[in-house]
């Protein structure tokens, strides 16, 4: 028996031996130095070497981060130069080794080291708009003084958002793009994050993503390739005209065309499609509106079955003042709110180059009337509408309206 455990325990020590201990190389050899190349893939580390002239055999070793010693992986021919090592962990960094082996002649190649990083999972694209809401309060703006609406407008993000799931053990990330018919590149290289938006998009472009996980040198196998037919979104306005709520946005030369939808019960309420325009339209005037009523538009671009993200205004069917005058009176209320703002601006503009440049006209003088330095007179009981226009530069466009009330 005792034989027995001794013959045992001396197996054991050979295996611990053979399998686990530290390379050296035949002091005098023939064989050149294999060079030794490692890349992960989706089933593991795919490991390669170059052939040695001369050798019978190979032997691979493989040490993992924090061991002490190489443990042999594999053995081949000569024929055989490569070996996918499949027990590897995520997130773990390898060490390898080859051995060349020519009867008691070997050589050892130098250490290559790679972590092992699957390639991202659930990459996801999609149409991208930081704040999709394009509504400038003019309101807001004149009793605030500050123009921190029109800023949030020039900051705002659009393109394609790609999303995927960490790879363990990477702390960086490529995204590589093909655009069209054109070559797959590499646009960005991330930090330790799981999205990217990539802004350098214009018109409409059909768009292919991938991504690859990263540490140092080491890089996974690429992602499943994503496609995106990017349609770029335009921006929208809306100002209230003597002939309704004037709808304005910006072209897509790219385009098929625009959908247009409108709201009455809030922001994120029930959009109804008021018209689809072509891509030479760019604006659309909703005659179906109520005085003092909030109405919310969205504009949609779109080229074929892709569509871009919506974007949205708001805006109150309302005068840009209200006049209340009893039949046969007057109100200066108009020309006082002019005085006081030509006023303000410490005389860069007199009162007549206003009146040349600044028309308001009353669509009904059997209501009311307005001369030209803006002086309201009621004629008879009624409401009425009175045009804004600006004249300048060859320009003569209506830029909203007075309402007047006659008691």
């Amino acid at each position: 028996m005792k034989r027995l455990l001794s013959i045992c325990l001396s197996l054991c020590i050979m295996v611990s031996v053979f399998v686990s201990f530290d390379i050296t190389a035949s002091a005098k050899t023939t064989l050149k130095k294999t060079t030794v190349s490692v890349s992960n893939t989706s089933s593991g580390v795919n490991v390669s070497w170059k052939k040695v002239s001369g050798a019978k055999s190979y032997k691979l070793y493989r040490k993992a981060s924090g061991a002490k010693k190489y443990s042999v992986v594999k053995k081949t021919n000569n024929k055989t130069v490569k070996y996918l090592d499949k027990k590897v962990s995520a997130g773990k960094t390898y060490s390898y080794q080859v051995v060349a082996v020519k009867g008691k002649e070997t050589s050892k190649s130098k250490t290559k080291s790679i972590t092992r990083l699957l390639a991202p999972q659930n990459v996801k694209v999609q149409s991208y708009v930081k704040n999709p809401d394009c509504t400038i309060d003019v309101d807001d703006i004149l009793s605030s003084g500050s123009l921190d609406d029109f800023d949030d407008v020039d900051d705002n993000i659009y393109g394609v958002k790609i999303t995927w799931t960490k790879s363990k053990g990477a702390n960086k990330y490529d995204i590589y793009r093909k655009v069209g018919n054109g070559k797959l590149s590499k646009i960005k290289t991330t930090g330790n994050t799981s999205y990217f938006v990539d802004e350098n998009l214009y018109d409409v472009k059909t768009c292919y993503y991938r991504v690859v996980a990263r540490r140092n040198n080491s890089t996974s196998a690429v992602s499943a390739t994503r496609k995106i037919t990017y349609v770029e979104p335009t921006d929208i306005s809306a100002m209230a005209l003597t002939k309704g709520m004037y709808i304005n946005w910006s072209k897509n030369d790219g385009c098929d065309g625009y959908k247009l939808y409108r709201s009455t019960n809030g922001k994120y309420g029930n959009y109804t499609l008021i018209s689809k325009l072509s891509k030479n339209k760019s604006s659309y005037t909703d005659t179906k509106v109520e005085m003092n009523k909030t109405y919310y538009y969205k504009i949609v671009t779109y080229k074929g079955s892709a569509n871009s993200v919506a974007m949205l205004t708001k805006a109150q069917y309302k005068g840009v003042m209200t006049v209340n005058v009893n039949v046969g009176a007057t109100d200066e209320s108009i020309k006082k709110s002019f005085e006081q703002a030509i006023k303000q601006t410490g005389g860069m503009i007199i009162f007549d180059q206003l009146k040349a440049m600044l028309k308001i006209t009353s669509l009904d003088e059997s209501i009311a009337t307005v001369s030209d330095d803006y002086v309201v007179t009621g004629v008879s009981a009624g409401q009425v509408k009175a045009k804004v226009q600006v004249s300048m530069l060859g320009m003569n466009e209506e830029i909203g309206f007075v309402q007047i009330n006659v008691k």
